[in-house]
């Protein structure tokens, strides 16, 4: 086909499309949800499926054993630095302390605009093994993190470093996407973005043969905690 037909075909198909009717209510709209679902359920739920995609949950019965548990995989990792959100943003009190008292240098996720400043900064940063964040929501029925990004939630922290370690309160857990949607309907306008993390990285080439890691971080820990 020539390209003066292909253009002219494309021409005449947008002339007979036409937007749909305003008072049609749309079919991706999210409502609140109907069936009620414990959060055992939920926690049972989204840790079967994050773990059959090579993630790892823990459980933590106290904030205290939540911090407790991000220590043990600090230390797993050999890892003397860390790449975090805010205090503010993990939503884990005594949090920050523990990480000074424990020698953990937090670096900041800033990266200026300057030139020559931003590629020392990469640079640094390049040698953090471990990325610590919270997160706006847990998918039970996928076992996906919703993270949204912006001041004081770099996108970094769950990107560069090859561990990522993200802390995710009980009641932050939702059955499935529209539940979250219908809960935090701003979260995408909020932040810089928000994506969706499903396990770690994941790479298959030709042949099918998949790697971890090769894109992103080669290892998830979730870690589940109650608020009180």
């Amino acid at each position: 086909m020539k390209q003066a037909d292909f253009l002219a075909r494309i021409k005449s198909q947008r002339q007979k499309t036409c937007l749909p009717d305003a008072a049609v209510e749309h079919p991706g709209r999210f409502t609140e949800p109907v069936v009620e679902v414990s959060t055992a359920d939920l926690v049972e739920r989204f840790s079967r499926e994050l773990t059959a995609l090579s993630g790892q949950v823990y459980q933590a019965d106290s904030r205290q054993n939540a911090i407790e548990q991000v220590l043990q995989i600090l230390q797993q990792h050999r890892a003397d630095r860390l790449l975090a959100w805010d205090a503010a943003d993990l939503n884990l009190p005594g949090l920050d302390a523990a990480l000074q008292n424990a020698s953990i240098n937090i670096e900041p996720d800033e990266i200026p605009a300057d030139g020559s400043i931003r590629a020392e900064r990469l640079e640094r940063l390049a040698g953090v093994t471990v990325g610590l964040t919270g997160a706006q929501g847990g998918l039970a029925d996928t076992g996906s993190l919703a993270l949204s990004s912006g001041a004081g939630r770099g996108r970094l922290a769950s990107l560069l470093p090859p561990v990522h370690i993200a802390l995710l309160p009980r009641t932050r857990l939702y059955p499935t996407l529209a539940d979250f949607l219908a809960a935090y309907g701003d979260s995408a306008v909020e932040g810089s973005n928000l994506v969706l993390i499903t396990g770690p990285s994941r790479t298959a080439d030709i042949e099918m043969t998949l790697s971890l890691g090769v894109h992103g971080p080669g290892e998830l820990h979730v870690i589940i905690f109650p608020e009180k």
